[in-house]
């Protein structure tokens, strides 16, 4: 049988392709690689003392990075940031070894002469430096962020337009609920006791999946605690046998649209969360794309070579049925039958 990967594992470039900015598909190579970093204990270097390293700052002091402020003179609020303890504060002309050790340095100091000497002195150590609106001299940036600690949701056009970027996020904000923290915190503290139930990864995975969209459609307005997981893990499995993978579920759609945006929400979610979606041939690959990274896309042609369109999803079906036993969810996108 032949079959590959969610196609957003798909794009990788052809020798044509890389030779210029996009891709096979139409789409482009990424200008920034999306990634998070860890500066737990790390150094972090920012220059400037005004509003604009201001907030920087405010976003910086969120994580647990020892964080270094260079200026000749700062703000008001950095001072109460100096006077907490949250970061240092060097009252000193720039020199290129301030940035030794760093992970990260950002400029704020809407000084060109000084930018000029952070870059040589970034580069020749391999350091990332950020100049803030400066998007040429930046070997990275700072997306929009969408905060529901510790879920980090982060938005970014590759500096092509940040206005874009923080509209987007306020989009997000309105229908992504503040309960996510509180199901993130109970997933991070039940980890290990649905991993001592649930002995293989097919079935902590599907548990999780279910956890959180009931949780997430609730919208978690009662406090949480352990009992929940308990609860939860006795309804994964009815019959008390936790060990056991629970049975996969089926769905057929069969689609009018074109795009993703125009899906039913309940289509759309379970094209998310499949381990197995079959398509014919004509579905669109933005619509293919909602798939998981690790779920496995196939064209139902590769499974029936059969003509007769009711035949083949016949066949389908009985497929379906079979991977579902196997513990894996299944959903088969059609379009409707011409005559």
């Amino acid at each position: 049988m032949t079959h590959y990967r969610a196609p957003q594992n798909n794009n990788t470039p052809d020798a044509t392709a890389s030779a210029g900015h996009g891709l096979p598909d139409g789409s482009e190579n990424f200008a920034y690689f999306p990634a998070f970093i860890r500066v737990t204990g790390k150094k972090v270097l920012v220059l400037g003392g005004g509003e604009v390293a201001l907030g920087k700052l405010r976003l910086l002091i969120r994580s647990q990075a020892q964080i270094t402020v260079v200026a000749p003179e700062i703000c008001d609020d950095i001072a109460v940031m100096v006077d907490e303890g949250r970061i240092v504060w060097e009252n000193a002309p720039f020199v290129d070894t301030m940035v030794n050790g760093a992970a990260m340095v950002f400029d704020a100091a809407d000084d060109p002469y000084l930018t000029n000497r952070l870059q040589a002195a970034t580069k020749r150590r391999n350091i990332l430096l950020n100049v803030v609106d400066r998007t040429p001299h930046c070997d990275f940036i700072v997306p929009a962020i969408l905060d529901r600690s510790p879920v980090m949701i982060t938005i970014s056009t590759g500096a092509c337009a940040p206005a874009l970027a923080r509209i987007i996020r306020q989009r997000l904000e309105t229908v992504l609920p503040a309960s996510m923290s509180q199901l993130a915190r109970i997933a991070r503290d039940a980890r290990q006791k649905v991993a001592d139930h649930l002995h293989d990864n097919l079935s902590r995975q599907r548990f999780w999946t279910h956890f959180f969209q009931r949780g997430l459609q609730a919208r978690a307005t009662d406090r949480a605690g352990p009992e929940d997981i308990d609860l939860a893990l006795r309804q994964f499995v009815p019959d008390g046998s936790l060990a056991t993978v629970a049975g996969g579920q089926t769905m057929f759609a069969e689609l009018t649209v074109d795009n993703a945006f125009d899906l039913p929400h309940g289509i759309a979610r379970a094209i998310e969360t499949a381990d197995i979606v079959f398509h014919e041939d004509h579905i669109a690959a933005e619509i293919l794309t909602l798939a998981r990274r690790d779920a496995t896309i196939i064209p139902i042609g590769c499974i029936s070579l059969d003509k007769n369109p009711d035949q083949k999803r016949q066949n389908i079906t009985r497929q379906s049925k079979i991977f579902a036993r196997q513990g894996f969810n299944i959903v088969t996108l059609t379009q409707p039958i011409t005559h």
